[in-house]
């Protein structure tokens, strides 16, 4: 990879670092802790997931910010880019309902647990 693309590279996931905490630092007195980290997860990995474009050489490049350029600038977004994005937000999703999933059945079996005592 170049060392142009490297330094691109560095710089957006800074960028993508910065904006994933200051996200977190606004919503920390949410009540719904899960809701909040779910959504970061979902966030970061719409913003971080690397995809190529339509030249075979290219190197890779961020998704999302490329889906959206390609969608203003050209006439349709490539279908490589458009399915990385799909996939990895599918996958990121499945992550976070089997996390709120989880995260309700271990309270509820602790709330049962504290009735029976």
């Amino acid at each position: 990879m170049a060392e142009e693309f490297k330094t691109a590279w560095h710089l957006y996931l800074a960028g993508t670092g910065i904006l994933l905490v200051s996200l977190w630092w606004l919503m920390r007195n949410w009540g719904w802790s899960w809701f909040r980290r779910g959504f970061l997860l979902l966030l970061a990995v719409l913003l971080l997931v690397p995809g190529k474009g339509t030249q075979p050489d290219a190197p890779m490049m961020p998704a999302l910010p490329l889906y959206i350029y390609q969608l203003v600038f050209e006439e349709e977004a490539s279908a490589e880019v458009a399915a990385n994005l799909v996939f990895a937000s599918a996958g990121a999703f499945a992550v976070l309902l089997l996390w709120v999933l989880g995260a309700f059945t271990y309270a509820r079996h602790r709330e049962r647990r504290k009735v029976e005592e």
